[in-house]
């Protein structure tokens, strides 16, 4: 029986076809470019060389995105973006090169073979096309961002391989366009090597993550129930790989059921942001005083369960035993949403004439530290006393038992 491939086996195929086909490009239009004399075609062989640095580099992350290092841990990655703007100069070189050939050498160039050429290109246009839309599909499934940007370095060539096309046609009919569709893809070649140049250097400076991938992250951590607060997310980027550090207001919990909850975190974060080598996450127990309550009531703020309520309302008792109502929160009468809701408010106890009856919500109840309170009066103020006698009472006893 054939075993199926897995998807860091299929990242790296893509990759090393991508190479394979980024060098075979090159050298056509590199040996053809010397036959024909067309500047054009140098100029688009001196393009598919910076997608085939593009190539390289994309192997080099997908390689090195299964290795890990001990010696290493951050800077191993850096040898791709170190390698990138080194590379990058000598494409600003030669667009500007052939910039200055096109429209300032003193001898003027001729075309020979032109059918030839235009073979050449055409056989290009056509690789490149079918390549950049199978490798294009293949990143989406594999969810690979280092496919996906070589899969828009081989369209980009695939769209300077038709102005090259052009200029040669009209070189063909007696029109000198060569040198314009030269100069056309020397700004190519120019973009490409800003683009390497520029994320290279982003990266040796330890950029930080994209604004939109960091709102992403803290949606991931925010949906966790057990999650007060955020007080820090730092991120960087070595390589094509990114590290997060992040620090998290957690309810009180034991230690290995905290632990198990920062686990989870981590395997979501890791799951819904492609390329993340490590997250530190640091957390603290939220250190608060007095007590925050939620009572379950209806418009006429009669004690409810979790299925009948439409109003939360919460209650902040100090120490001291001074109470603060807060406005009323409405909600659908839905258990599951209630429960959603109660788990996200940083609340100590819920006060309800029944405890929720599906699983799933007294689970996540318990998870954000809310300990559900069942009781046998009827009115909001009635319960209210209760919880009031019952906290006074339990601080008379705990100062005793210190006194």
């Amino acid at each position: 029986m054939v075993e199926k491939p897995t998807d860091q086996t299929l990242k790296e195929r893509w990759a090393l076809g991508s190479l394979i086909l980024n060098t075979t490009l090159t050298v056509l239009k590199f040996i053809f470019a010397l036959i024909t004399g067309s500047l054009a075609l140098m100029a688009e062989a001196i393009h598919s060389f910076s997608d085939l640095i593009a190539s390289v580099i994309s192997l080099i992350s997908v390689k090195l995105s299964a290795k890990k290092t001990k010696e290493y841990p951050y800077g191993l990655y850096k040898v791709e973006n170190i390698a990138s703007v080194v590379i990058s100069f000598f494409l600003f070189f030669a667009a500007y090169e052939i910039l200055r050939e096109a429209f300032f050498s003193e001898e003027e160039r001729v075309v020979k073979n032109t059918e030839l050429a235009i073979g050449v290109m055409l056989f290009a246009m056509i690789a490149t096309f079918i390549y950049s839309r199978l490798e294009l599909k293949a990143a989406k499934r594999l969810n690979s961002p280092a496919l996906m940007a070589d899969a828009q370095h081989i369209w980009a060539d695939f769209l300077s391989s038709a102005i090259v096309i052009v200029g040669l046609v009209g070189t063909y009919f007696g029109y000198n366009l060569d040198k314009y569709a030269a100069s056309i893809v020397a700004l190519f070649v120019f973009y490409s090597g800003w683009e390497i140049f520029s994320s290279g250097l982003k990266v040796l400076l330890d950029v930080s993550l994209e604004k939109d991938e960091i709102e992403k992250i803290k949606k991931i951590i925010y949906s966790n129930p057990a999650v007060v607060d955020i007080k820090h997310i730092r991120g960087r980027v070595a390589g094509s790989f990114k590290f997060l550090d992040i620090e998290l207001l957690l309810h009180n919990y034991s230690l290995r059921e905290t632990h198990r909850i920062v686990d989870e975190i981590e395997r979501k974060i890791k799951e819904e942001i492609p390329n993340i080598d490590s997250v530190f996450i640091h957390y603290e127990p939220v250190r608060q005083k007095g007590l925050r309550i939620a009572f379950l009531t209806d418009e006429e703020k009669n004690i409810k369960d979790f299925k009948t309520a439409n109003k939360i309302i919460t209650v902040d008792i100090s120490d001291s035993g001074e109470m603060q109502i807060n406005n009323p929160l409405e909600v659908e009468p839905d258990e599951k949403e209630i429960g959603d809701i109660l788990s996200k408010i940083n609340i100590d106890i819920v006060v309800a004439s029944h405890h929720p009856e599906e699983f799933e919500v007294r689970w996540n109840l318990a998870r954000a530290g809310v300990m559900v309170w069942e009781t046998d009066k009827k009115s909001f103020d009635e319960a209210v006393k209760e919880i009031i006698n019952s906290y006074k009472e339990f601080n008379k006893k705990e100062k005793g038992e210190q006194i």
